[in-house]
């Protein structure tokens, strides 16, 4: 006798999961159906599908005792990975220029394909953005923009059909959707416009750590470092900025102290937190970053106990080489 099927055979069934990608996903989202394209749409070609990003989580702390996690949380960074060159100086005497390197630094041009840009952007890519320069391939201009994973998300959330543009381009969003399911090549100019843009802030690499904090402090997400000649030679960015204090703090009393103590104390926290369900949908987690400009938001159950978080590159990435149906599973 056969076994009975269970739910998620049944559910199984009646999804069958789509082998195209984000072509699919437009189709079965957007409220404009066209007939299949006579090329092979973007996502169709982005292969070589990355680990799934819940698989690099790290474990959730469910059922360790508090006192465990307290001494954990206490416990100051390794000495084994401190940088000998920063000890005994005052970090608000580090240069920038220490900070960065010109290996991190990836460059297309303003008539690059949003393909192309992507596979820049997903591809070894330390910053997860790409510097754009202007279509006239000047090696020593400086960048009139940037691409990176809020873009892209922008982008993907266009072409299925999520996207509520203003009304004044209503037009260009469903000229930009077209051309993606008709498989068109769309160069990076062509979406400038529905991209929320940062000034692009640059800072000498003689210029002290204390002004890149200042700036990054003010919400903005990364600066540019430059050389005495004006050209790009690193990016530093908030995260970097974190990573760096994280691992150097032994260098620095002022900032090592700070691990220990309460984030009520230092007055940091904010109220209002924005965040999505775990039954959501992924879709709706990206709707959600688009609308907040955010580059990830929390994952929490029924209860608002925090379980994890969407990280906006990795789930975008996620998306990119998944099935359509991805889009509709719980983020």
């Amino acid at each position: 006798m056969d076994p009975t099927p269970t739910v998620r055979d049944e559910q199984h069934a009646r999804r069958e999961p789509s082998t195209s990608s984000l072509a699919s996903v437009a189709s079965s989202h957007a409220s404009i159906n066209l007939p299949s394209s006579h090329r092979q749409s973007f996502a169709e070609n982005l292969r070589n599908m990355p680990p799934s990003p819940r698989s690099q989580r790290h474990p959730s702390f469910t059922g360790v005792p508090p006192i465990a996690i307290q001494d954990l949380l206490s416990m100051p960074p390794s000495s084994k990975s401190a940088d000998p060159r920063f000890a005994g100086r005052d970090w608000r005497d580090i240069l920038v220029g220490e900070l960065v390197s010109h290996s991190d630094v990836r460059w297309v041009t303003a008539d690059t394909s949003v393909e192309d840009a992507t596979l820049a952007l997903v591809k070894d890519n330390a910053e997860n953005v790409v510097l754009v320069r202007s279509a006239d391939h000047d090696q020593g201009q400086q960048p009139v923009t940037t691409f990176d994973f809020n873009d892209l998300n922008t982008y993907l959330l266009v072409v299925i059909g999520l996207a509520k543009p203003e009304e004044n381009n209503i037009a260009l969003y469903d000229e930009i959707a077209i051309k993606a399911r008709d498989g068109s090549v769309i160069p990076l100019c062509d979406i400038q416009s529905m991209c929320r843009k940062q000034s692009l802030v640059t800072l000498c690499s003689t210029d002290k750590l204390g002004r890149a904090i200042e700036i990054l402090g003010s919400g903005v997400h990364r600066v540019l470092v430059s050389d005495e000649s004006g050209a790009i030679i690193g990016i530093l960015s908030q995260l970097k900025l974190i990573e760096f204090f994280w691992s150097e703090g032994l260098h620095f009393p002022t900032i090592e102290k700070l691990y220990t103590a309460h984030i009520s104390e230092l007055g940091i926290a904010s109220k209002q937190v924005l965040a999505v369900n775990c039954d959501s949908e992924l879709a709706d987690a990206l709707t959600l970053m688009y609308n907040e400009g955010l580059t990830s938001v929390a994952v929490v159950d029924n209860g608002l106990n925090v379980l994890s978080n969407v990280p906006g590159g990795a789930e975008v990435q996620a998306v990119l080489y998944a099935p359509a149906s991805t889009l509709i599973a719980p983020a």
